[in-house]
This record gives structure tokens, C-alpha cells and sequence, in this order.
């Protein structure tokens, strides 16, 4: 195996959370899968009045140097962990001072996919949540952000890539990267268009939406036609359901926004409350992602 392309590497963001491990383990194996680099990113936020650059042998500057070095320390650990299990692999780390929210936006602007570890509460009566640093990246970078749940029992690893379908232009990108993701992976894809419940006129909304899901994969069939493909349409509050239906999934695909209202589900809301329901990977892609 060698993935050494330098260009639009797979950035993951690294930090002290129990979380991150499973993060970047998901990030190196979606870089190897695309040919890609990946990038481990550490952000430091230094205290109130330290001066990060000030001269480093002065007394009161000692404990810098040994921050700064804790840095590179955790970036090294997960690199050789990553180069031991994935030999071919390029990998860079980046160590960076600023609040990790502003330099992962940064990285991401270079990136083809960003990558940002997540937890759970343990009760499972509980909503999921999420680290504010991954809920406040959804939707905002210019490339898919994958947020990875740290619990490995509440989900597939070896089901379909999932995807949720609006039959809007704005779900085009989450379908193109499904595609792209079930085909690299050699897995099947289950496309799933949720409605909302509306006086019983379920027969004739279930076959509507048939239709939208049907002519959103056509072209994608066509690309990839060694992808086995599933359409399903169901009821319900679409975070909820896809929440729900992603336990049998490797990873669940959603875009940003969608046709709202009745007909489609909300991808806006969906994709940030599905932040709180995702019980496995959740990848959020935006509407500017090219569909190639």
C-alpha cells in the first residue's frame, strides 16, 4: 500500500480525550482507502497572559517548553500507532496554538475530509453528545466532517454505508460521498428518505418518495455499479429514525440542508440533532462538496 498523495490530506483533530483514538484509527483507514495523506492536528491553548512565543530561556518561560513538548509528544504517540498498523502511510502532524474549533476550520480549508473524535453519556436513556468542538464544526468547514462515537457496540462496522436522501439538489454531495465511501469500502449503500407523518396519506407519500430517492442514485448507479444498492422509505422525525436505523450501519451520511418542511427532511436541524441520536460514525457533508 502507498498513499502519498500530499494533496487534500485527511486531517484528524488529536487531542487528551479517550475518544480520539478511535478517531484518528477511522481517519488513517479513510485516507488509506482514498490514496490520501493524513494529518494530525493538535491545538494548544495557552492560558491567560502566556506568551507562547516569548524566549524560551527565560525562567518563567521553562514550563512553556515543556507544554509546547507535551504537544508534539501526543502527535508522535498517535502517529507511530498509526505508521505500525498502516506502514505505507503519509503521515504529517501539525501542532498549532488556538481554540481547537478555529484551527480545525483552518486545516479543513486544505482537506478532503475532516475528521474530529466524539463520546457518549453512559445511560442510554440519555441523548448522545457530542464534544462542542465536533458539534460546532458541522456544517461548516468546506469539506465532509466525520464525527466518530467513541462506543463501538451501538453500531454496524461492517454494515451498509447509509445515506439520508431529500430528493433536493442539496442532498447531491452526501449521496456522491456515500457512493464514493461504499464502493472503497466493498459495502453495500442504503439510501433512506424519512417523512414526517401526515393524515394517512402514506401510500401515495411512501411511492413519491421512491421516486426522489430513485432519481437522486441514478446517475450514481451508473458510476459505481458494482455498489450494491437498498432504498427504504420511512415515517417519522428524521433525526430520530435515522438515528435509529444507523445501529445497522458502518456510517451514517447526511448533507447540511434540505427541502424542509412536509415532502423532505430538514438536513439543516437533522444533521446537528443527529449529533445527539448518531449512534455511530456521522459524516455531515455540505452543499459545496463537488459531486465530481
Amino acid at each position: 500500500m502507498s498513499s502519498n498523495d500530499p494533496r487534500h490530506p485527511v486531517v484528524v483533530g488529536v487531542s487528551h480525550s479517550p475518544t480520539v483514538a478511535r478517531a484518528v484509527e477511522w481517519a488513517a483507514d479513510a485516507a488509506a482507502r482514498r490514496g490520501r495523506g493524513l494529518c494530525l492536528v493538535h491545538a494548544q491553548e495557552w492560558p491567560a497572559g502566556a506568551a507562547p512565543k516569548g524566549r524560551r530561556d527565560a525562567p518563567d518561560q521553562v514550563w512553556a517548553s515543556h507544554f509546547r513538548a507535551a504537544g508534539h509528544t501526543l502527535l508522535d504517540a498517535h502517529k507511530d500507532t498509526v505508521a505500525e498498523r498502516l506502514p505505507g502511510l503519509r503521515i504529517a502532524t501539525r501542532l498549532e496554538d488556538g481554540r481547537p474549533t478555529a484551527v480545525l476550520r483552518e486545516a479543513a480549508e486544505d482537506a478532503c475530509l475532516l475528521v474530529v473524535g466524539s463520546r457518549q453519556v453512559s445511560d442510554p436513556g440519555e441523548a448522545v453528545t457530542f464534544s462542542t468542538v465536533g458539534r460546532s464544526l458541522v456544517g461548516h468547514p468546506p469539506c465532509p466532517v466525520a464525527l466518530i462515537v467513541g462506543d463501538l457496540e451501538r453500531y454496524d462496522p461492517l454494515g451498509p454505508v447509509m445515506v439520508g436522501v431529500d430528493g433536493s439538489p442539496a442532498s447531491a454531495p452526501a449521496v456522491a460521498f456515500a457512493f464514493e465511501e461504499a464502493a472503497l469500502s466493498d459495502a453495500d449503500l442504503l439510501a433512506v428518505q424519512v417523512r414526517r407523518p401526515h393524515r394517512g396519506d402514506w401510500p401515495e407519500a411512501a411511492q413519491e418518495s421512491l421516486v426522489d430517492v430513485s432519481e437522486a442514485l441514478a446517475g450514481w448507479r451508473e458510476k459505481y455499479p458494482q455498489v450494491v444498492v437498498r432504498e427504504q422509505v420511512v415515517r417519522g422525525q428524521p433525526a430520530v429514525r435515522l438515528g435509529e436505523m444507523a445501529a445497522a450501519a458502518r456510517c451514517l451520511v447526511v448533507g447540511t440542508r434540505g427541502l424542509g418542511g412536509f415532502r423532505g427532511m430538514v438536513l439543516g436541524s437533522t444533521s446537528r440533532s443527529l449529533a445527539h441520536f448518531a449512534p455511530g460514525p456521522l459524516v455531515v457533508v455540505p452543499p459545496e462538496v463537488g459531486t465530481g
